[in-house]
């Protein structure tokens, strides 16, 4: 055993020991739990050598082949070799399985070969037998594109890091080599309305006002001519309160052809489709007439389309790159490498893990202003994924020249006057330009030799500026802190000092303002997704911290006055 797992060991040792003196046998159970997590992702991944060409397979329905070709392309411009089939092959020889509607295989590829993409509305429990939950928990990994999947998923135990949310894309080459086609329909729908009698109401409504294409049971090339010969795709629901059917809408956006829908719980999770896609509220048959008819009166025009679907497939690449990242597919600094799915200006983003999706629901009730949500790194262990995210955000400010950054993590308690607050700080930081590099909403765990810079009063708050730090739940980053994050790297594999925060908080020359008392603070309800234990163990550490602080505040004003005393002197005698 080497002296860094030596440490480890002793370290766990330690950690146990402190939850059995506090009697915090429920915060050991879960902390436990969390370690057998990592581990069974960690032997259920293993390794691939360096330079393995992979052999994938990608196996889709023919309803879902835009889906698959999707996947497929992204494997390929990884360098890896790919097939695609809509039927189960006569062996299982490739090195893994990407299985899009697996409940539709009569047989699958191994357990520990496959990833399997699940495609069924958790509004209808057609497909949610316990043989599927099964085949779903035993996998290697699972795909789901929608957020409230993930949270019926989670009440069944599939959960993270199992499940992957992964939202399905678009692809802006899609139609690039398909011949030019005549808009001869007005309105097209396509999919099953025979067994929906709510689709074959709002399409019997809508027939009495337009000309409309119904097209069922037609798959690939012949499906995508009739797509493009329409003006117009109408998107109604198979079910009452049905999510968003992301795979026909992101299909005819790669088409070239937008898309009237009808409204769902969670169209605001597609941001990236709004322009190309009209809404009208469900059941609403007026409304649905009206949107039609602006949709062809009104064009929404091909460059807008093109721009969603090349938007659709920036997301998807990234989404899957981080997937295959966590899966150890992937080199650990391919996300920091390309775009991220963010808009260039954004200047406040707010760092979550979707899949921890109690922790995205309680940030979403509590959503702070112009604040951009991130789809956070996975990786085993967690404190690697959390660097490598912060690694990628930091590429990212730098590459659009931000001359700010700040990002929130999704456990932050916010005060009511937050924003009052934060306008405050970007005043205080305006006076002290190119004097700091970090401005931190809180420090969890301060130092034993941190050192006191620099203490100001500013418009009602104290603003205090330490050479150390650590947390990083609601920070400010300015250029030279984000090129310091931008160069961190999990080869240092030592949890004690390369944590993202303990890594920046040892940099030369640091200069961090705290505002006392502390900006934000933790919500103690939600549990920490590195370290699997409650936040609610961390609040004593930050208010020791802050009292610590302010005593250190003191004791540095205390001493400037003594010596301006004492300078004083000296000038009069």
């Amino acid at each position: 055993m080497d002296t860094q797992r030596i440490q480890l060991f002793f370290f766990r040792v330690r950690k146990v020991l402190s939850y059995v003196s506090r009697g915090d046998f429920k915060g050991l159970k879960a902390r436990l739990q969390a370690l057998r997590s990592e581990r069974a992702v960690y032997e259920r991944t293993g390794e691939i050598l360096p330079g393995t060409i992979l052999k994938w397979c990608v196996m889709a329905t023919p309803h879902t082949l835009f889906i698959g070709n999707l996947v497929a392309k992204r494997l390929r411009q990884h360098g890896w070799h790919v097939t695609v089939t809509t039927s189960v092959p006569e062996r299982f020889d490739a090195h893994f399985y990407v299985v899009v509607c697996p409940q539709m295989f009569s047989t699958l590829p191994p357990p520990e070969r496959r990833f399997v993409f699940q495609l069924e509305q958790s509004v209808s429990s057609r497909w949610f037998t316990q043989s599927y939950f099964k085949m779903l928990e035993h996998s290697r990994g699972v795909f789901d594109y929608a957020l409230v999947n993930l949270e019926f998923l989670e009440k069944h135990q599939i959960v993270f890091p199992l499940v992957n949310y992964l939202p399905i894309g678009s692809d802006p080459d899609y139609a690039a080599n398909m011949e030019p086609e005549d808009k001869i329909y007005d309105v097209l729908f396509y999919g099953d309305a025979a067994s929906s009698p709510r689709r074959l109401k709002m399409l019997e409504t809508l027939k009495r006002h337009f000309e409309v294409r119904h097209c069922s049971e037609v798959f690939g090339d012949a499906m995508n001519k009739e797509i493009r010969r329409a003006k117009v795709v109408i998107n109604i629901h198979y079910y009452p309160s049905a999510l968003l059917e992301m795979p026909r809408i992101q299909e005819c956006l790669a088409l070239g052809v937008p898309v009237v829908s009808e409204a769902s719980q969670d169209q605001h999770d597609y941001p990236e489709v709004h322009q190309a896609v009209r809404f009208f509220d469900e059941n609403d048959e007026a409304g649905m007439i009206a949107a039609v008819r602006d949709a062809l009166e009104n064009p929404i025009s091909p460059e807008v389309v093109a721009d969603a679907a090349r938007l659709g497939w920036e997301r998807f690449c990234f989404m899957f790159d981080r997937f295959l990242v966590g899966a150890k597919l992937l080199p650990h600094g391919r996300l920091a490498e390309g775009p991220l799915p963010l808009p260039a200006d954004a200047r406040r983003v707010t760092l979550s893990l979707p899949e921890t999706i109690t922790r995205r629901r309680s940030y979403d009730a509590n959503r702070p202003a112009n604040s951009v949500t991130f789809d956070g790194a996975r990786y085993t262990p967690g404190w690697i994924g959390c660097g490598l995210s912060y690694g990628a955000l930091a590429h990212h400010a730098l590459r659009h020249r931000l001359p700010r950054f700040t990002v929130l993590e999704d456990d932050a308690q916010l005060p009511d006057t937050f924003e009052a607050d934060m306008a405050t700080v970007e005043a205080y930081l305006d006076t002290r330009e190119g004097e700091w590099d970090v401005f931190a909403g809180l420090i969890a765990d301060v130092h034993a030799d941190v050192r006191v810079l620099h203490v100001e009063d500013f418009e009602g708050m104290r603003f205090v500026t330490v050479d150390k730090m650590t947390s990083t739940v609601c920070n400010i980053y300015s250029p030279r802190a984000l090129k310091m994050l931008a160069d961190w790297t999990p080869v240092d594999s030592d949890v004690h000092s390369n944590t993202i925060d303990r890594y920046l908080g040892s940099r030369d020359a640091l200069r961090v303002v705290v505002a006392l008392p502390f900006l934000v603070s933790l919500r103690e309800e939600l549990n920490s997704t590195l370290w699997g234990i409650g936040n609610s163990r961390y609040l004593d550490m930050i208010k020791i911290s802050q009292r610590t602080l302010q005593e250190k505040a003191a004791a540095f004003l205390a001493d400037t006055q003594s010596r301006e005393g004492n300078a004083a002197l000296t000038r009069e005698a």
